[in-house]
């Protein structure tokens, strides 16, 4: 075991110099946070637990797991619409990480709590004899009643994601070894779109603004399996457009070395953008990260893909099935 201060020295030195930015952590001195809520206002509360080598890989580098903690969370918060305010964090470090891993990993936190304007208002520390994890309990705000529900999508609108799909499972495949592009720059850019997810919170709070209401969730494990989860909730059904799905130069390199990642595009996780369905006029507002890829149709749970060569399939959670004219 390598030796390493004990829990409340690693919170003194490490994570209450965080959670001095916020007020309502009360410098971590105290048993629990306090924070008040604006006038006419909601909470919106989200949590995420990631354990080592399920949810993030162990030799990754600290600075890139506690960045994906957070942001992970963070997109939660951005698919309601909401801005955050503060987290709360749970950490269990395997016992035999040295100290200089917490404190790397502390340090990239707290950058990106900066980054994003949220307080640490507390949390845990543990040791842990098995993998290290980490539960991240994240609070954001809303005006009253606007916030983004995965239950407000209509038939006749239009569906679009933020930013581009598939890079995160393409990185995770570069870096496991089973996806050689031939070109450093699109391993570089895939790997870091897996290490380092991009939460859609100015886009979230647009839509949220809107007059009328935006169905909304994020896409943490892969378009075809969470577009169902909307139209569960909804009660309708989907066409998409395989050739308005938005790829990076790099996913569209791996898709020209070898067509069959397009399954991975459509059913691989960790994109962690932005699943919206609105009205047309609404959608546009949104600014130019957000791409049309289809349309809400009244057939519950029925959904679709057109695909390149315009033959319709069934989008199942794996991808493509049962092609048809």
């Amino acid at each position: 075991m390598v030796a390493r201060s004990g829990e409340f020295e690693l919170i003194a030195r490490y994570f209450a110099p965080i959670a001095r930015r916020s007020a309502a952590s009360l410098a971590l001195s105290d048993d629990a946070a306090i924070f008040s809520q604006r006038q006419n206002h909601e909470t919106v509360v989200t949590c995420d637990a990631l354990v080592a080598d399920v949810h993030f890989r162990a030799e990754d580098s600290p600075e890139m797991i506690a960045r994906k903690v957070l942001r992970v969370n963070l997109s939660d918060i951005a698919a309601m619409g909401a801005k955050p305010v503060g987290v709360v964090l749970a950490a269990g470090y395997n016992r035999d990480l040295p100290e200089d891993w917490i404190v790397a990993f502390a340090k990239a936190f707290g950058e990106d709590c900066a980054d994003f304007d949220v307080g640490l208002f507390g949390g845990d520390t543990v040791s842990t004899p098995g993998p290290s994890f980490f539960s991240l309990t994240a609070f954001g705000e809303i005006p009253c009643g606007r916030a983004l529900r995965r239950n407000a999508a209509r038939p006749g609108d239009v569906v679009a994601v933020t930013g581009t799909l598939g890079d995160a499972t393409l990185g995770l495949a570069v870096l496991q070894g089973r996806l050689d592009l031939h070109d450093a720059q699109h391993h570089d850019y895939l790997c870091n779109r897996y290490w380092l997810p991009q939460p859609r919170l100015d886009t979230g709070m647009t839509a949220a603004s809107l007059a009328r209401r935006v169905a909304a969730m994020d896409i943490s494990d892969g378009l075809a399996g969470d577009i169902r989860k909307i139209a569960t909730a909804s009660n309708v059904g989907f066409v998409l457009q395989q050739n308005l799905i938005p790829l990076s130069d790099s996913a569209q390199a791996a898709i020209n070395l070898d067509p069959v990642h397009w399954q991975s595009i459509l059913a691989g996780g960790d994109d962690y953008e932005l699943l919206l369905c609105g009205h047309a006029a609404d959608i546009a507002r949104l600014g130019p990260d957000v791409t049309v890829i289809g349309t809400v149709t009244d057939k519950p749970g029925e959904v679709l893909i057109v695909d390149h060569n315009g033959k319709m399939a069934e989008l199942t959670k794996g991808g493509f099935d049962h092609f048809s004219m």
